[in-house]
């Protein structure tokens, strides 16, 4: 038999090649059900909804909350950022089975929410106080449920938390927004903290527990002071940590290592790492250790960690253990030394003994990895702060946050598995944006799935499998049955592009 007639398409490079338009039910992120799994296994976001106050009309309602923050979380995961994003996922095949929470087939002729109805999400997550403060918590929660599935109900031996702040870069004329003269843009400028076992966010080294992700976020104007609310913001992330880790310890840029802080930190008893700005004291005090030795310098130039001694500002209560690192390299183009050597001061809060000066600086450069994912979340989850309410921008940020908790644990899996490195966005591309078409069949619906795509999910596969959540928590439940609410009139049931 012959092949239907009616190409959208003849290319005249080759007349054997066609194209013809066609209704199957074709994806190209069926990875969607991967995130849906890790997500069931975890119970993440069915504890977030029941932990939310809903004040919509429950005998009026289409779709349940659950289903609403999965197809929001889920988008966010594959890098769908905008908004507009929903009104195409909505048609998507695999982000259909992934988010709703019907069990049959049904729901494979059934859309989803729109954009309008996601946009009314962030509405009711942003002005509920109750929202606002779970969703907060929400990080946290989705990192230990995962290090505790992973690790037989056990935390960590030990973790290391980073805090940091990062612009966002906006466009408009969002509340809170404003321009920022160290980074040169109207910005957001949030504060997130971010966990590692053992302070190493690379999770393939041999004996390493599995575990990284972000456990606080908040939001700031675009202007402030890097420093602006840091004290709160340490103590409750010290206090998330604690259910990740029996020890923690610090790492903090040089913008927070300020008199509050370090006293804070000192008297809980809490092991830190962070940078110190230069003064005239401290400068006087490296003065005798920056002289070059005599003789011709190596080719790889010299690097030292010099012990100072206690040091006390006038606003720090609590004299602190300081440290001096040279690092005198030779420039990459001309192979000499410059006139002065470089250094910087780190303010440690381990005994020499416990921590000797070398070790110190190799745990300090550890937050390179941190960084790392800061830039990973800008690249592969890029949330666009459009609102124009401070606090539904500081709710997409943090359901952003949670998105990129959720496929790193993924990613993270692994990269253990196989024994490399992949960044989030490569793993988005290879693994989670894998094509499939899915099909009814035998009262079933099937995926099939790119055969490229099948190791890399065969070993997701056994990760997953691998986890036990601690019957402590909520136990996952199953599809559940109930009535469907028809769309509205309006609603479009296939997915129409706007010219």
């Amino acid at each position: 038999m012959g092949e239907p007639q009616g190409w959208l398409f003849e290319p005249t490079f080759n007349r054997a090649v066609k194209v013809l338009a066609t209704d199957d039910r074709l994806t190209s992120d069926a990875g969607l059900l991967l995130l849906r799994e890790a997500d069931h296994r975890l119970g993440i976001t069915v504890s977030l909804a029941n932990r939310l106050h809903d004040p919509r009309r429950q005998d009026l309602i289409r779709y349940q909350l659950v289903e609403l923050l999965r197809e929001r979380l889920y988008a966010l995961a594959m890098g769908y950022s905008a908004q507009d994003d929903a009104d195409r996922m909505a048609h998507d095949p695999a982000m259909k089975m992934a988010v709703w929470n019907r069990p049959g087939e049904q729901p494979l002729d059934e859309r989803l929410a729109s954009q309008p109805t996601q946009s009314r999400l962030i509405d009711m997550l942003s002005r509920h106080p109750v929202n606002r403060y779970a969703l907060r918590d929400a990080l946290a929660d989705a990192c230990e449920r995962h290090l505790r599935a992973e690790g037989g109900d056990h935390a960590a031996r030990k973790i290391t938390i980073d805090v940091d702040s990062f612009p966002i870069q906006v466009h408009g004329n969002q509340p809170g927004a404003a321009y920022n003269g160290h980074y040169q843009d109207t910005v957001y400028h949030p504060l997130v903290a971010s966990y590692a076992v053992a302070g190493d966010y690379d999770s393939m080294h041999e004996g390493y527990r599995l575990g990284n992700g972000f456990v606080h976020a908040i939001l700031r104007q675009g202007q402030v002071h890097t420093a602006q609310g840091v004290l709160r913001f340490v103590q409750e992330a010290v206090k998330k940590g604690k259910r990740l880790g029996f020890s923690l310890d610090l790492r903090i840029d040089a913008g927070y290592t300020d008199g509050n802080t370090l006293d804070y930190l000192t008297d809980e008893k809490l092991h830190f790492l962070g940078r110190l700005k230069s003064n005239a004291v401290l400068d006087r005090l490296a003065a005798p250790h920056l002289k070059r030795p005599v003789g011709r310098p190596p080719k790889e130039g010299y690097e030292a960690v010099i012990e100072l001694g206690q040091y006390r500002a006038e606003s720090w209560r609590h004299s602190q253990r300081v440290l001096l690192v040279i690092v005198d390299k030779p420039d990459a183009k001309t192979g000499q030394l410059n006139l002065l050597p470089d250094y910087f001061f780190l303010v440690a809060g381990w005994k020499p003994e416990e921590l000797d000066g070398p070790a110190a600086l190799e745990h300090y450069r550890g937050r390179g990895t941190f960084e790392d994912r800061l830039g990973e979340f800008q690249q592969a989850i890029g949330p666009h702060l459009s609102h124009a309410d401070f606090h539904e921008n500081e709710t997409v940020l943090r359901l952003s946050l949670l998105a990129f908790n959720l496929a790193s644990m993924l990613r993270i899996e692994y990269e253990d598995k196989a024994g490399s490195c992949l960044d989030l966005a490569r793993f988005q591309r290879d693994v989670l944006k894998a094509g499939g078409r899915v099909v009814k069949h035998a009262r079933r619906l099937v995926l099939y799935v790119a055969q490229a795509a099948a190791p890399f999910w065969i070993r997701l596969i056994a990760c997953m499998s691998r986890w036990k959540l601690p019957e402590r928590f909520p136990q996952p439940l199953g599809p559940r049955s109930c009535a469907w609410t028809p769309p509205p009139r309006h609603a479009f049931l296939f997915e129409v592009r706007r010219e």
